[in-house]
């Protein structure tokens, strides 16, 4: 029996790695918060060495997937040193206390580390980021190969599912719409969308088979945001003329965005039996639970 130790189990990944892990009894699965606790976890702060020296300790894991960073793009640019501490700092904390343990480590990271010239991006293509996230996202990647032993870097997009407390775009797209508020939609940022259990699953199995490497792990279709937006909103049964389609220069963003770029996934397609799932099989899975939902809220208006 393996122990797995999930960095950032809170978030929206990696509450859905701790599910799938759980429900595996070949594991111990463990998983740290820094902000949210939920599921009994570990509170982490990767800046802290000392605190992670003694998560370590306790748990003493053979796996550690790092799902945790600082994400949002704009923040990152202006707030560059808190960037760096949490996606830089952070990450050189988790591999020396990894390497001591001899751990396999799953890094997960992103196409930002790509400059959006030329995409599809496949694993061999030379990194170039563009914005202060994607350079941080990047030497995360280049500690984990230099420091650990066994590794894998699983770069992925744009991902979203069913999360209430989540603010992932479909969850963005479904309160927006069903309150009957526009949204503007960029038509020029290309990328590759991937529904996060899927990409939970694919993690899970990589670890089943100890795969090692550099994997894009996406769904299966490239497509701009906005289409991306009118494929969901169809599917949803929400108001399609709600979108608002713009270019990406019209928004004002102070970090600049990959935007031809998107993610090429047959290198994993030939080892996973956990395939990439395309968009739209993604999207019905959403509608699944999106209907659920709706249900169980008219029940608890009925019961009232």
């Amino acid at each position: 029996m393996k122990t797995v130790l999930i960095i950032g189990a809170s978030g929206f990944l990696g509450k859905e790695l701790h599910k799938v892990f759980k429900s595996d009894n070949k594991y111990l699965t463990y998983g740290t918060y820094s902000k949210n606790n939920i599921l009994d976890l570990e509170y982490v702060d990767v800046t802290n060495l000392d605190n992670i020296k003694n998560i370590f300790k306790k748990i003493k894991p053979n796996i550690v997937i790092i799902t945790m960073a600082l994400t949002n793009v704009e923040y990152c640019e202006v707030n560059k040193e808190e960037a760096y501490n949490i996606n830089v700092g952070g990450i050189k904390n988790l591999a020396k206390i990894s390497k001591i343990y001899d751990c396999k480590v799953v890094y997960v990271s992103t196409e930002y580390v790509f400059d959006g010239n030329d995409g599809p991006y496949d694993e061999t293509y030379d990194e170039t980021p563009i914005n202060y996230y994607g350079k941080t996202k990047f030497e995360g990647e280049k500690i984990i190969q230099s420091e650990i032993k066994e590794y894998m870097i699983a770069r992925t997009t744009v991902v979203y599912g069913w999360d209430l407390d989540s603010k992932n775009f479909i969850m963005q797209l479904i309160q927006n719409l069903s309150e009957n508020k526009t949204m503007k939609i960029p038509t020029d940022q290309i990328s590759s969308p991937t529904y996060c259990p899927n990409l939970a699953q694919m993690i899970k199995e990589s670890c089943d088979k100890g795969i090692n490497g550099i994997f894009n792990m996406v769904g299966s279709n490239v497509m701009d945001r906005y289409n991306f937006a009118l494929r969901a909103a169809e599917i949803l049964d929400l108001n399609q003329k709600l979108l608002i389609p713009i270019e990406t220069k019209t928004l004002g963003q102070i970090a600049k965005r990959p935007l031809n770029a998107g993610l090429k996934v047959e290198k994993i397609s030939k080892i996973l039996n956990n395939k990439p799932m395309s968009v739209l099989e993604g999207l019905i899975e959403v509608k699944k639970l999106y209907d659920k939902y709706k249900v169980e809220q008219c029940e608890e208006v009925a019961y009232e």
